[in-house]
């Protein structure tokens, strides 16, 4: 089982960001948000977990003191085991070597939000960090030796150059992640500055396209649409969730997913605190194939008839070839490599994702 906690809380509200979050909140909503997290989890038996993801909003938001009953609380209910990958989502202005500490003592991976190590386009994108806090930030998580962290960045920043995106993955890279995430800017409805924030696509088309080249010096590979990493350091909780893996979610805007049904918690911490019921996607059987199907096209690997034997409810191998091969003709043949034992997208069927799917769903 994959689990994922929804920490709905923030300093201050990105000007990109679209995802639920309560910016400077009081912090008896802290309490309020631990309580009924407690109740949830002593609720009902939860099976052993595979990976544990934390995320936000900002988790690292929490004093020393929440962290901590955060964290017992994770492993009193949940009981993970030392092979169990356990991430937390942090931004860099929250994070001090107290901090740290309670965080490594629990977690065995951490993903920092930089999304530019140039404090003038982080002013671009609303970003509120400063420069000292972002190094800070990273000597601090260096220091502690995360044996897997990632650095998020943004491309196709308004007034950003290539060089400056260029610059941005080598310092990544030179910083001692072992993954990178690289997200083209996308106005998303409902974040503060969509109308602002416009990229240029093809401009974001050819830096995605230049990535892999950037990085191969220090031996990233990509291995999903926006997601790079050394070998064997892929994040696991997306590979499974990305291959229709169970996932467990907790807290507001929360999705879950039992192997047929998806779910997501109330996007509201007031309505997700009174017990308001999650919001349910039913679609018949097959069409939920055909999006687990198409959800993992993204990554490099696709699909081979082993993993896809391992979907819930999978259908045969020779479906999920013809289907492959009808997408193929009604989209382009070059989007695809299909063989008897794999199906992937081509690089140009990865940056064609979107068509791609569809024509798959």
């Amino acid at each position: 089982m994959n689990y994922y906690f929804h920490i709905p809380f923030c300093r201050s509200k990105c000007g990109y960001c679209a995802f639920y979050s309560e910016p400077s909140p009081d912090p008896g909503m802290f309490d309020a948000y631990l309580d009924k997290l407690e109740r949830e989890l002593d609720a009902a038996p939860l099976p052993p977990p595979d990976t544990v993801y934390l995320g936000g909003g900002t988790p690292t938001l929490f004093d020393p003191a929440r962290l901590e009953r955060l964290f017992r609380l994770i492993r009193q209910k949940l009981a993970p085991k030392t092979g169990t990958e356990i991430s937390i989502e942090a931004n860099p202005e929250t994070l001090d070597r107290g901090k740290i500490r309670l965080i490594r003592d629990f977690a065995n991976r951490i993903s920092l939000g930089v999304q530019s190590f140039s404090a003038e386009h982080r002013r671009t994108l609303g970003r509120d960090c400063t420069q000292r806090a972002l190094q800070y930030a990273i000597d601090l998580i260096r220091e502690a030796k995360f044996p897997e962290w990632n650095i998020d960045l943004i491309y196709a920043i308004p007034g950003a150059t290539r060089r400056d995106f260029f610059n941005d993955l080598a310092t990544a890279a030179r910083a001692g992640a072992t993954h990178i995430s690289c997200y083209s800017l996308t106005p998303e409805e409902g974040a503060r500055l969509c109308d602002r924030l416009q990229p240029d696509e093809e401009e974001a088309a050819t830096l995605w396209e230049a990535i892999p080249q950037q990085l191969a010096p220090w031996e990233f590979r990509r291995y999903e649409i926006s997601n790079y990493a050394l070998p064997g350091h892929e994040c696991r909780h997306n590979v499974n969730v990305w291959r229709g893996g169970l996932l467990r979610g907790f807290g507001p805007a929360a999705a879950s997913f039992d192997g047929a049904l998806r779910y997501a918690q109330a996007a509201s911490l007031t309505e997700w605190l009174a017990g308001a019921p999650p919001e349910l996607d039913e679609i018949p059987g097959a069409a939920r194939l055909n999006e687990i199907f198409a959800v993992n096209l993204r990554t490099t690997s696709g699909w081979t008839p082993h993993l896809w034997s391992r979907v819930p409810g999978a259908d045969g191998w020779e479906a999920r070839l013809r289907l492959a091969r009808s997408a193929a003709k009604e989209t382009s043949p070059e989007f695809f490599d299909i063989s008897p034992g794999r199906i992937t997208l081509s690089s140009s069927g990865l940056l064609f994702w979107n068509t791609i799917a569809e024509v798959l769903l």
